[in-house]
């Protein structure tokens, strides 16, 4: 079955341009009664899509917009306090929230940037989505009626601010992926919605805001929002149509893009040079967009880096470092990896101090992008705590609760306000990476990078990280501050090789460990279990609360002594086929001890 007619129609009821192919997925997965996830950039039209397609098949939408203080309360339903305190907890008390709404009408519940909310409220939704019934204390059972469905959207995994959906949830929904249009979609919509603005400001605002997305210096670029911005500020900015585009660009574009870390250039100079290089082409046919040569040239740039990129070999790399003189240069990710992979046989070989550090930035970067691209957004879980409220504390009072706490009293006190907060557990995370012989190249990479990322990205989180090979190095105490790049350039720079004593690693870190205040403490070792130095690491093992092992499988790797470190250690041992395996790995981890799930500070007693 096609959807080709249903398309048409809701391209021309709803003015959207372009995305048959987008609206005829979505089509198929609601009149199948599928849950849909819309994944796809900012600006991209994700939201217009999905209301579009529910409203032309004459659902009700209840939206629900994407907020870490959302709480489950509010998506399924709350009782009113004043109905409470004069009938009690009655039916006709309850307000229904917009899950419960949405159920009850056979409408469709609308999830905006699900990704931003907390994991208690995403898992609430697993009963409704899986058997279309929901349990609320003191209604009852609420069954779904025909045609509910959940459709969400959620931003691309490397975006801030999220929380990476559980496997149980991603597993009910099925996934439309969204990216930005062509240029001459874009500029069609742009021309939709300012009319009156002239064709060549519309094509060159349109080509600017293009251009962000795939500049060197810009980490995340804008959407066709922003096109419109400046091609509607222009004209009123300046009569030079360079000049008012120019200034357009400069109001319009700061906030809508994020420049990349390692760039040494103000958002302001690329701004400008964008705009140079727009103002260098031709201008453009009534109605079409910029002829664009610089693209071309780009394609065959990249095609010749990645071709190079393939060899991979040292002397290669070598070549390309002494041929660049600036990070931009070296645009191609699979170069910027394998210089990752090969830099400390590259500081070796070049024989140029400033090429060695240009190496560096380019392995540091290259090594935190990777990561991200494994890990996607991280958070770890938080939990809910209640208290009597206290003035000026910044809390939510929980409603249930104060009810249940005056329901049967005749005088009220400040006192009787019980509040609400959500909070992340703390957590102190002693972490050992194995640098001997064999940890080497992308496997030490790989790990540092892991290491880095989350460390950065979960702030709640206290750590240590040593490495050792023979002997324990320390590259950061609890409670000392270091920034991501500088992380991951010492570990870099770390040298690998040696022998392996895992024994003082553990002794070491567990020192260290004891500097932090918090309870929650835990170590995680990296290794791949073959010491060949020192005693066996068993019995310092057991001096840990929890000990996790992640073993790197190799031809001489050790299962059965990270088994037993791990045992001994009251925590697990998970093994690793691949590098590419360990950030997960690693976050699954930290996600378990946090939450207090198997695996974390819950489970059974340890085995001395």
């Amino acid at each position: 079955m096609t959807y080709s007619s249903d398309v048409t129609k809701i391209q021309k009821q709803f003015c959207i341009i372009g995305r048959e192919q987008e609206l005829e997925r979505a089509l198929a997965a609601i009149k199948s009664r599928k849950h849909l996830m819309i994944e796809g950039p900012v600006g991209v039209g994700k939201t217009v899509l999905a209301v579009a397609v529910a409203k032309y098949l004459g659902r009700p939408v209840f939206r629900v917009d994407g907020d870490e203080r959302y709480t489950e309360q509010k998506l399924a339903g709350w009782f009113d306090p004043p109905i409470v305190m004069e009938k009690g907890y009655v039916l006709d008390a309850f307000s229904p929230g917009p899950l419960t709404s949405a159920m009850e009408r056979g409408g469709v519940l609308f999830m905006n940037e699900m990704n931003r909310m907390p994991e208690g409220v995403q898992n609430i939704l697993l009963p409704a989505m899986d058997e279309g019934v929901i349990e609320i204390p003191k209604v009852g059972t609420i069954r779904a009626e025909d045609g509910f469905v959940v459709i969400a959207t959620q931003n691309p995994r490397e975006f801030v601010a999220t929380t990476a959906l559980s496997e149980a949830l991603s597993d009910r929904f099925e996934l439309l992926l969204i990216d930005y249009q062509s240029e001459g979609d874009e500029l069609a919509i742009v021309a939709k919605n300012l009319p009156k603005v002239p064709d060549e400001i519309r094509a060159r605002a349109t080509w600017i805001a293009r251009r962000t997305r795939d500049h060197p210096n810009i980490r995340r670029g804008a959407s066709v929002r922003a096109a419109m911005s400046i091609a509607q500020l222009a004209s009123a900015l300046s009569v030079d149509l360079q000049e008012g585009i120019r200034k357009a660009a400069h109001m319009a574009l700061p906030t809508r893009v994020e420049m990349r870390e390692e760039s040494k250039r103000t958002a302001d100079e690329v701004i400008d040079e964008i705009v140079n290089e727009c103002f260098a082409l031709p201008p453009p046919s009534r109605g079409k967009p910029l002829e664009d040569e610089r693209k071309r040239e780009e394609q065959k740039r990249r095609m010749y880096d990645e071709d190079r990129a393939r060899r991979k070999d040292v002397a290669e790399l070598v070549t390309i470092l002494e041929d660049s003189d600036d990070y931009e240069l070296v645009r191609s990710d699979d170069i910027g990896w394998a210089i990752a992979q090969n830099y400390s046989q590259l500081r070796i070989h070049l024989k140029d101090q400033t090429l060695i550090e240009l190496a560096k930035r380019i392995a540091v970067r290259a090594t935190i992008k990777k990561v991200l691209q494994l890990l996607g957004p991280v958070s770890l879980p938080t939990h809910i705590s209640r208290r009597q409220f206290v003035v000026g504390e910044d809390s939510e009072i929980d409603v249930e609760a104060t009810l249940e706490e005056i329901v049967d009293k005749d005088h009220l006190s400040q006192s009787d306000l019980i509040v609400e907060k959500r909070e992340p557990r703390e957590l102190a995370v002693a972490m050992m990476l194995d640098a001997s012989l064999s940890m080497t190249g992308d496997k030490l990479a790989m790990a540092t990078a892991a290491i880095a990322v989350l460390a950065y990205r979960l702030k709640t989180v206290e750590y240590l990280l040593i490495t050792f090979n023979d002997r324990p190095a320390i590259l950061k105490r609890i409670g000392e501050s270091k920034s991501l790049d500088d992380l991951v350039a010492d570990l870099l720079d770390a040298r690998a090789g040696g022998y392996t004593n895992i024994e003082n690693a553990l002794t070491k870190g567990k020192e260290e460990l004891a500097r932090s205040s918090t309870k929650n403490q835990i170590g995680i070792l990296i290794t791949d279990g073959n010491y060949t130095v020192g005693s066996d690491p068993v019995d310092v093992a057991s001096s840990y609360r929890r000990l996790y092992v992640i073993m790197t499988e190799s031809h001489d790797c050790q299962p059965g002594v990270c088994e037993e470190v791990a045992r001994r250690g009251g925590g697990h041992m998970y093994s690793v086929a691949g590098f590419e395996e360990i950030p997960k790995v690693l976050y699954k981890v930290l996600r378990q001890v946090s939450q207090g799930s198997p695996g974390g500070f819950h489970e059974q007693p340890r085995i001395h």
